[in-house]
Formats: C-alpha cells, sequence, structure tokens
C-alpha cells in the first residue's frame, strides 16, 4: 500500500503545506498484451507457454482468472523477487467459431489494472472415418462375425478418440437425468415412510439411491459391447497416421439387428455416426417331410412311421417336441422327444398313431 500525507508549517509571514508520499515496494509482473492462438482443432486442447518474471520489488502472490474455452496452470502461486515461472494456457473449444476472452491476474497491483487479451478460432479438420456404416453377413446366433473400420488422421494433432452411444453431449444428459428421474423415489412415498416412522429403512434407501445416481453421473456413456463389440473403445490416433478399430457382431438372437455408434473425435465438432446394420441366424432344422398321409387305418392297431430331421445349419441345433393337447394328437407318439443335432447331423425320429377313435382327423 502506497502512503501520502501533508504537513502544515506555519510561520510569521505564511502557512503552506509540505507533501510526503512513500511508495511501497510491490511486484511488478510482466504479461503480454495479447496471446493469440490463432486457428486450432475443435474438440481439441491447443496449449501455449508463457513466461512471467517478476520485475518488481516485492514477493508476488497471485491468482489469475480467465473463462472457457480458456484456462491457465498454475491459477495460483507466488512469484519470488527476480523470479521467471511458465504460466499454460489452455484453448479447448468444443464448438467452431471464434472466442475472445481475458487472462486477468488479481489481487498483486493495487491501483493498476492488468490484462492479457485471449484470441483464437476453433476448425474443424481432416479427421474422419473410412467408411460411414458396414453391414455384415448373415450369422449364426453363438457365433461371431468380424469387420474393420479404419480412422484417418491427417492433421499434425494427436486426436483422441471415444465411441460413444449418443450422438451429442446433450443427449447423454438427458439420458442420465431419465435414469437418475427413474431411481429417484416419489416425494409422497418418502413423506409417507416419514410419517410412519420408518426412519432408518428411508435413510439406507436414500443413501443407496444416492450412491447409484453417482455411478450414473459419473458414467461416460461409451458404446455398449453386448451384440455390436468395438475394439478398442477409446485410444489415440497419431499425427498423419491410421487406426484401425474392430468391430464384432455377436448376435444372441435370430432378428435384424441395427444400431450406431458415435466417434468422438478430437478435432471434430461432431461426432462421426457408424450405422452397424446385421442379421442372426438360428439353427436350422429341417424335416424330411412336411406332411404325413397315414390314410385309413383300423381302430386300435398300432402304426409306426419314421421322419428325419436333418440340421442343415453351421450350428448344433437343439430340439424339443410341443405336446399336442388334442383328443387325437394325444394318440401320438414320438422318440425322441428332444435332443441336439450337429451340424449336417440326421436324427430318426419314430412316429407312433393308434386311436379308438372312428372318423376323419387332420393333425
Amino acid at each position: 500500500q502506497d502512503y501520502f500525507h501533508q504537513v502544515l508549517c506555519i510561520t510569521e509571514r505564511e502557512e503552506f503545506f509540505v507533501p510526503i508520499q512513500a511508495t511501497a515496494a510491490r511486484p511488478v509482473l510482466d504479461f503480454p498484451e495479447q496471446l493469440d492462438f490463432s486457428d486450432c482443432p475443435v474438440n481439441h486442447s491447443t496449449q501455449k507457454i508463457l513466461f512471467i518474471h517478476n520485475s518488481g520489488n516485492l514477493e508476488a502472490r497471485y491468482h489469475i482468472s480467465t473463462q472457457r474455452p480458456f484456462a491457465v496452470f498454475p491459477a495460483m502461486g507466488t512469484l519470488g523477487i527476480g523470479e521467471t515461472m511458465e504460466l499454460t494456457v489452455e484453448f479447448h473449444p468444443l464448438k467452431i467459431g471464434f472466442y475472445s476472452s481475458s487472462l486477468t491476474p488479481l489481487c498483486f497491483t493495487p491501483g493498476k489494472d492488468i490484462h492479457t487479451s485471449l484470441l483464437g478460432r476453433a476448425v474443424d479438420v481432416n479427421v474422419a472415418l473410412d467408411k460411414n456404416s458396414v453391414k455384415f453377413e448373415k450369422t449364426y446366433i453363438t457365433l461371431s462375425n468380424h469387420r474393420t473400420v479404419v480412422i484417418h488422421n491427417r492433421t499434425n494433432i494427436t486426436a483422441h478418440f471415444r465411441w460413444k452411444s449418443f450422438a451429442t453431449e446433450e443427449e447423454e444428459i438427458q439420458q442420465k437425468l431419465r435414469l437418475c428421474h427413474r431411481l429417484s423415489r416419489p416425494a409422497e412415498d418418502k413423506l409417507e415412510d416419514f410419517l410412519k416412522g420408518r426412519y432408518r429403512r428411508l435413510s439406507a434407501l436414500s443413501r443407496a439411491c444416492e450412491n447409484e445416481m453417482a455411478k450414473v453421473e459419473a458414467d461416460p456413456m461409451m458404446f455398449p459391447n453386448d451384440v455390436f463389440i468395438i475394439e478398442p473403445l477409446e485410444g489415440e490416433v497419431g499425427p498423419n497416421c491410421s487406426t484401425e478399430i474392430n468391430v464384432f457382431f455377436n448376435p444372441q438372437e435370430a432378428q435384424v439387428y441395427e444400431k450406431v455408434a458415435y466417434c468422438d473425435i478430437a478435432g471434430r465438432e461432431y461426432r462421426l455416426p457408424l450405422r452397424l446394420t446385421a442379421e442372426g441366424l438360428g439353427p436350422c432344422l429341417r424335416l424330411s417331410f412336411e406332411e404325413l398321409d397315414i390314410g385309413k387305418v383300423f381302430a386300435g392297431a398300432v402304426n409306426t412311421y419314421e421322419a428325419i430331421l436333418a440340421n442343415k445349419g453351421a450350428i448344433d441345433a437343439p430340439f424339443k417336441l410341443i405336446s399336442p393337447i388334442t383328443t387325437q394328437g394325444s394318440c401320438f407318439t414320438f422318440v425322441p422327444q428332444q435332443g441336439i443335432i450337429a451340424p449336417n447331423g440326421f436324427q430318426s425320429i419314430q412316429i407312433s398313431f393308434c386311436s379308438t377313435i372312428m372318423g376323419d382327423f387332420c393333425e
């Protein structure tokens, strides 16, 4: 703090003031007037180093502030008389556009405002997938199929990537809010428990709910690895390099699967979509005939027939008889009633029919 005082001098002829000033010791930090990042990749951290010198005659205790997408490290500390330090300024924009802010050292030079103008422009760069869709061949359940996707990085930065479930961060936040809402119990139910004196149970439920909500909030929402598996889910692509991504299809049911995975990668504002399409196939069993014409038979007589069950697929085929519940249906017996047929294998099914009911029938 500077000091100022006046001394009043009185003589026989006049009065006058003598000013007395004292300038306190203070730190003097040398900051540039402007720091321009120019064009930088969006969704990527670009850093610049500032060398700060304390040319004053007092130790500097500083606290530096700025606004996103700019940041400074370390933001606070101490710099001795005549010492020099490195200050890292980061520019990490998430959207394309021009950005400006200021770097303001606080609380170390009373009466003197110092700030550095920060400028930067975020742009999309040449980082891309070699394809935006993958279609797998039809695959039997319990088996797996495999395709590859290549990430090309034709820039001078190291591009960090993560495969995500949602197209935008806003959609991730909405999903987390929905999950948290499901976890939270209705307020009236909690009040009812409270009024009934269930304090311990309510406290335990509350803690469990808070723990589950914390897990939801910390979830990075990576692409789920169940039917479609992406490896690796997260990694880096070096400057002017390419990286192969393995995509596996493991069908769990005989159905058509469609899914979109989103690659959140440095250098691109929007996540890169990859559409995945595939079909799962179940066991492929065929009977040697689809219709058995028994014709006219005597009531009470036992009639036997044979059907061949063949596995035309590439996986084991389990089978089991669905027992008929109709009157004539119960007159049939099948041996065996269940089993497993290997690929390209056969199973003889013995059919017996014996009925005391007269008349035509169709089963």
